[in-house]
């Protein structure tokens, strides 16, 4: 065991030796290109263990007649540190020691706490606490760094991309009490160096997600904005700019987008519980916002714009539940509130047929006529569990319908020139036409 170790630091150290007789190299940048021996050390540490003992064997060599005077007076330049200072004592001679090949002497403790601190600030600035950094160096000195390692052979080093990363990591979570987080940071600093390892960072600041329900209780309100093909806007508001306004003054945010359990018709109010949905603000200034405070925040600010659509936020989110709403939407059942009229007027006993025979009937629907411009031409088929029905006057009716998520409840009603069967008006056998339709609830 020992004899290998010895064989180990023999080799190490020729290594080292013949990499400084051509390169100049800091302790940082040398203890990097063996930054596979020995755990728990920092290449700084390493770099400048290797020059002691590579110095010990120089004196050695030269005391032996093996080393001259000109090679280990190159080797003190290249090195310092100890190297230098045995020159020096042997023939009385100082030697000016050359900057680092790699980093022209600007990697070090300094440069490490210099943009650990810049990193803190921007952490106060978002206020983010959990961070991950990334790091992007010129390519002039990773051309430097890989024309080293093939051409000596270095099979134990590491990139000083990775050393950058790690050092800066240490000393932020030293200096401003941050948790470095891998699989989900709240922010990812980059810090750009050039050639000459001056920097600059920037953040890419992760998106929040929130969970919530909400509820439009007016007509022509579309789900996001809607523009003309001459891009004039054809709806005054839409739930996505009311919310997109609110979260984006909250959070300091650049962007808002909301994912929702579906989506209704622009005509159509979303009223009783509300529609699941999940709010994801991009690019957050702030964060730290509790839940709680949150929710009174959005609904405060959602009134004072005056606006008919509230939102209730119920808790955080992930980008994986976007996902999960969404496919589950598509099944997940839903009720309808709707008002229908018959010019030819309606009989009580004509409701009683459609309560009895819609009672867990399978639906079958081509897309409808409406949208068909913008959706591909399909049939699918929806479970209508149980109708209600409620006679107004001798030719309006209301209905509630629960419903399979994705049925067409208009189109239910009135059978969109055959394209949805069975329908109201063809087992009522008189033209019917929905006048007005609430969503009243959504299955969670």
């Amino acid at each position: 065991m020992q004899e290998n170790f010895a064989v180990l630091v023999v080799r190490l150290l020729e290594k080292a030796e013949k990499i400084l007789k051509e390169y100049p190299l800091c302790n940082s940048c040398l203890g990097r290109l063996f930054a596979r021996h020995g755990v728990g050390l920092g290449n700084y540490e390493r770099g400048l263990m290797v020059k002691t003992l590579l110095a010990m064997k120089l004196h050695n060599d030269y005391a032996k007649g093996v080393a001259d005077r000109d090679s280990l007076k190159v080797l003190a330049a290249h090195a310092g540190d100890g190297i230098a200072s045995m020159y020096r004592k042997l023939f009385s001679e100082d030697v000016a020691v050359d900057s680092c090949y790699l980093c022209g002497g600007k990697l070090g403790r300094e440069l490490v706490e210099r943009i650990a601190g810049d990193v803190c600030v921007k952490l106060k600035e978002y206020g983010a606490s959990k961070f991950l950094i990334g790091v992007t160096i010129s390519n002039e000195v990773l051309g430097k760094e890989l024309e080293l390692i093939i051409k000596h052979g270095v099979e134990s080093s590491e990139s000083i991309k990775r050393e950058i990363k790690r050092e800066v990591g240490k000393a932020v979570m030293a200096l401003c009490n941050a948790t470095p987080q891998f699989s989900s940071p709240e922010v990812v600093l980059i810090v750009n160096l050039d050639s000459t390892f001056n920097y600059e960072i920037s953040v890419q600041s992760n998106p929040l997600f929130y969970a919530g329900r909400y509820r439009k209780l007016g007509r022509r309100i579309s789900h996001i904005p809607w523009y003309t093909e001459t891009g004039v806007k054809k709806y005054p508001l839409s739930v996505q700019e009311a919310v997109e306004r609110v979260f984006k003054k909250i959070f300091e945010a650049e962007e808002v987008v909301i994912h929702a359990a579906g989506r209704e018709d622009v005509d159509t109010r979303m009223v009783g519980s509300g529609r699941p949905v999940i709010v994801e603000v991009k690019s957050p200034r702030r964060r730290g916002v509790d839940v709680d405070a949150l929710r009174l925040l959005v609904e405060g600010e959602l009134r004072s714009l005056n606006v008919p659509v509230e939102l209730r936020i119920t808790s955080t989110a992930s980008r994986g539940l976007v996902t999960l709403i969404k496919e589950h939407s598509k099944r997940k059942r839903k009720t309808y509130r709707v008002v229908i009229y018959s010019q030819e007027g309606i009989e009580v006993s004509e409701l009683k047929r459609l309560e009895e025979f819609f009672e867990n009937r399978e639906v079958r629907q081509r897309t409808p006529l409406r949208i068909l411009r913008c959706k591909k031409d399909r049939v699918r088929a929806r479970k209508v569990y149980t109708v209600k029905t409620l006679q107004v006057s001798d030719k309006v009716f209301e209905a509630l319908v629960l419903c399979e998520g994705g049925l067409y409840v208009k189109e239910l009603v009135h059978c969109d020139d055959g394209r949805t069967t069975p329908c109201f008006a063809g087992i009522l056998g008189k033209a019917l036409i929905p006048i007005e339709l609430d969503v009243i609830y959504v299955e969670e």
